[in-house]
């Protein structure tokens, strides 16, 4: 009934088209493809046909009350989006036949790895991009990937956001971070602590002000209150049980689920943006993103 697809990057377009027109539901992990020829093949070939990607940050319940904050208006106009993911393994070289150092299969190094994660977050969060601008580096002259990755962003809401993606952040093992600053306030996030959100709510008096810490694990909360008991944390694998008992749900009462693939294309013609402003280094038009 259903093909979920935890294969190499240059592997998905292939078994996800074929799925998707044998009839399948077809769940993909991220990113979509491996160009974004690929990812636009693979949605078309699955309209009308229920589809996941896995981008699982989605389902931290920390994230997703951020989603609901930002949907009450709690932080008013936004300004500033910042985002970086930061990990330390790029200098190890022990890794060196792992496929996602390898261009053929992976298609770039920390952009496809980790940027897709910060651009769903983003557009999950702020909604659709304008524009952008990006540089890439590698640190590892004998690898033909990139290992660091920068972007500023205009969205489409006003604000400026700044991304950086690197697998050379000393001292982070897997520091998925968001910052977000508007008129009503600030929110900020970080996977290494994923079951707490800090909030800053601007209409407080000024001498009360500060960042509250919220332990997100309330069954008030979103994402695990209808099977999780309060205060009992979360770790990074629930984030794929919450997704997969979304989608189930969703599949049960005939509603949509996101991130679909259609939502993976939409990443994936963000970062083929930057990834052509990181060749010119020149603004370039992030087009058909929605959010």
């Amino acid at each position: 009934d259903a093909i979920d697809i935890a294969l190499p990057n240059y592997l998905h377009a292939e078994v996800a088209i074929a799925a998707a027109r044998a009839g399948k539901i077809v769940m993909c992990e991220k990113p979509l493809a491996l160009t974004l020829a690929d990812a636009e093949a693979m949605a078309q070939a699955a309209r009308g046909r229920p589809t996941m990607v896995w981008f699982n940050y989605r389902r931290v319940p920390a994230v997703a009350y951020a989603h609901a904050l930002i949907e009450d208006g709690r932080l008013g106009d936004i300004y500033h989006y910042d985002a970086a993911y930061r990990q330390q393994w790029g200098p190890d070289t022990s890794r060196r036949g792992s496929w996602k150092l390898d261009r053929a299969q992976a298609g770039s190094g920390v952009a496809d790895d980790l940027l897709t994660h910060l651009l769903d977050t983003a557009l999950y969060l702020n909604g659709p991009m304008q524009e952008g601008v990006a540089i890439a580096r590698t640190f590892m002259p004998d690898r033909a990937i990139d290992d660091a990755f920068a972007a500023m962003i205009r969205f489409e809401n006003g604000s400026l956001g700044m991304f950086e993606a690197t697998r050379f952040g000393i001292g982070c093992k897997n520091a998925n971070t968001f910052q977000m600053h508007g008129s009503g306030g600030m929110l900020r996030f970080n996977l290494e602590r994923l079951n707490h959100l800090e909030f800053l709510d601007a209409s407080e008096p000024a001498v009360e002000q500060g960042p509250r810490d919220l332990l997100v694990t309330d069954m008030t909360h979103p994402v695990f209150g209808h099977f999780w008991r309060p205060g009992h944390i979360i770790g990074y694998e629930h984030t794929f049980i919450a997704a997969l008992a979304e989608f189930l749900d969703a599949l049960a009462r005939g509603v949509e689920f996101h991130p679909d693939f259609d939502d993976g294309l939409a990443v994936q013609r963000a970062l083929a943006a930057l990834q052509r402003s990181a060749v010119t280094r020149q603004w370039t038009a992030i087009e058909g993103v929605r959010a």
